[in-house]
């Protein structure tokens, strides 16, 4: 962004958040490694790659019984870790659709119709039985999904956050939303 800021005037959302809604809000809050299931992939293909290196060399480095043993047990070990990383991933999905249902369930007015108002001095959401205002000095960080806009107290895991989905801009363009967001929160990589 130039030195000169940019002024974006107030940015009006209009939505009812779903249990996709917060189990996006949810996954891209609590998402430490994008693909985690490539860690243990680039571990086997790096020793097989090692392993090929060695057999089919010009015979410069004789390969001990000992060697062969050490990089079967390590790419065992890093299959063994990818088997078992996918079926934790998946029930960490389940998990996370199971606390969505439990906080619509315990929270009624999470699924009422909200506006919300977004601009310089901070945000704005009003819905029938609720009016909040939060400065920016709430919301530190955020998140940009394919689907919403996670707004997050900080890094960790009990923070807040709020979801905005990009459905709710009454706009539709969520350039200008973006744009106060670039100013106001640090955004995640």
């Amino acid at each position: 962004m130039s030195s000169e800021q940019i002024t974006v005037g107030p940015v009006e959302l209009s939505y009812t958040l779903t249990e996709d809604d917060w189990l996006d809000g949810f996954v891209a809050h609590r998402r430490r490694v994008r693909r985690p299931w490539l860690v243990p992939l680039l571990i086997v293909a790096a020793l097989l790659g090692l392993l090929l290196g060695l057999v089919f060399s010009d015979g410069s480095r004789a390969m001990s019984a000992s060697d062969v043993a050490a990089l079967a047990a390590v790419a065992l070990v890093a299959i063994g870790l990818s088997r078992l990383l996918f079926p934790l991933l998946v029930a960490a999905r389940w998990m996370y659709r199971w606390q969505v249902r439990l906080l619509m369930r315990g929270n009624p007015w999470l699924s009422e119709p909200i506006r919300a108002t977004v601009d310089d001095t901070g945000l704005r959401l009003t819905s029938a039985s609720r009016s909040e205002t939060a400065a920016w000095s709430l919301y530190l960080r955020y998140v940009e999904t394919d689907r919403s806009f996670i707004l997050r107290a900080s890094e960790r895991l009990g923070a807040a956050v709020l979801v905005l989905p990009k459905r709710g801009l009454v706009t539709g363009d969520p350039a200008p939303l973006r744009a106060l967001l670039e100013t106001h929160c640090h955004r995640r990589a």
